[in-house]
């Protein structure tokens, strides 16, 4: 095995390079992952264009999915895995220490694991300097926290954890959505669909998604995954639209769309009686709604902010796509190789994004 490892590096906005980095020693408590894909969503792209407080050189890439290939005995027995074991690794490092890790609550708050040691967004400055899924192998520090992943899975499949680990994690982990619950799933992109899915297992329904016109092949998509309504919402009266296509008022709405705040006006304005609001889709710096609180209040609203997600809605989600219930394959449409990095990231600033886009080794 080469002693080296190829990865990614942002060195500032909009600039990538690709660095050789020597790979690291493995200790009783850590691990070497040789990476197979990793997948990028909106915010690598925020990341690459700039994105607000971020400071360079970084090695992007926080969806990592691959084979450990040296592994402590401490971290085999801590993470119940082996030489060989394929894993997805969850983007977040815990101290598993302060108030905020032993309450099982997000957001370590100790000092050394703040937003920079969270994976794909470390300087490779910082020793051993893997710290990013877009790249051939993966340092596995102590604090990582990491899940088995079943080898019979195709790469793409696998590679969408983390967009079903969010699905699962609004949907039932922060919305409770239970079987009968009406459901709108604001928004057809990759999320919104693995947040229908999640609810589809759940046995929720009715369920509506919401999209524009320029949406036609994710909400036809969306159809195939069980939607009981899909709407193009590009004329207005969204929230009208809804309660109209399912028959009542959604007790759960999800909004994953991003960038703008019309989708939280809408939420609120279909939302049942003592529904629930999920807020997932983030909208950029500066851009706040107008909230219209009389309404909040007199339909006693439960709005809930979401960031990361549980280690079981990830656990839940590998389950999900190890069923093989739902055409995963079909959803993890494009892969690009390592060398291709800024074009896979590229592909999703367009008017017509890919379902789901990955850098998969050696594509």
């Amino acid at each position: 095995m080469t002693d080296m490892a190829t990865a990614v590096v942002q060195t500032a906005p909009e600039t990538y390079e690709l660095r050789e980095l020597p790979l690291p020693e493995i200790g009783f408590d850590d691990a070497l992952l040789e990476l197979e894909a990793c997948g990028i969503c909106g915010t690598d792209v925020e990341v690459f264009e700039g994105g607000p407080n971020r400071s360079y050189p970084i090695v992007p890439g926080h969806e990592p999915l691959g084979r450990i290939i040296r592994i402590g005995d401490g971290a085999s027995a801590k993470w119940a895995v082996k030489e060989g074991d394929r894993v997805a690794v969850h983007s977040t490092l815990t101290c598993g220490r302060c108030r905020t890790c032993r309450a099982g609550l997000r957001g370590c708050t100790a000092p050394e694991f703040s937003d920079s040691a969270i994976y794909g967004f470390r300087s490779p400055d910082v020793s051993p300097g893997l710290w990013g899924g877009f790249a051939t192998h993966l340092y596995l520090a102590p604090e990582a926290m990491v899940l088995p992943v079943s080898l019979d899975l195709s790469v793409g499949a696998a590679s969408l954890f983390n967009v079903m680990s969010n699905g699962v994690d609004w949907a039932i982990e922060l919305g409770g959505v239970r079987a009968g619950m009406s459901v709108a799933i604001l928004g057809p992109g990759p999320r919104g669909l693995a947040t229908l899915i999640a609810c589809k297992a759940a046995g929720a329904g009715p369920i509506a998604v919401t999209g524009l016109t320029r949406d036609g092949e994710r909400l036809a998509m969306a159809r195939e995954l069980g939607a009981d309504a899909t709407l193009d919402v590009s004329g207005g009266n969204v929230a009208g639209a809804v309660v109209d296509a399912l028959g009542r008022a959604p007790q759960l709405v999800i909004d994953t769309t991003p960038g703008s705040v019309d989708s939280v006006v809408d939420a609120i304005a279909m939302v049942a009686q003592k529904g629930m609001i999920v807020l997932a889709g983030l909208k950029g710096p500066g851009r706040t709604a107008p909230v219209p609180v009389d309404q909040i209040a007199a339909k006693q609203v439960t709005i809930r902010g979401v960031v990361s997600r549980a280690l079981s809605s990830m656990q839940y989600a590998i389950e999900l796509i190890e069923s093989q219930r739902w055409p995963f394959d079909r959803l993890a449409s494009d892969a690009f190789g390592l060398a291709d990095a800024e074009q896979a990231v590229r592909s999703l600033m367009g008017d017509h994004p890919p379902l789901h886009a990955r850098i998969e080794i050696g594509a």
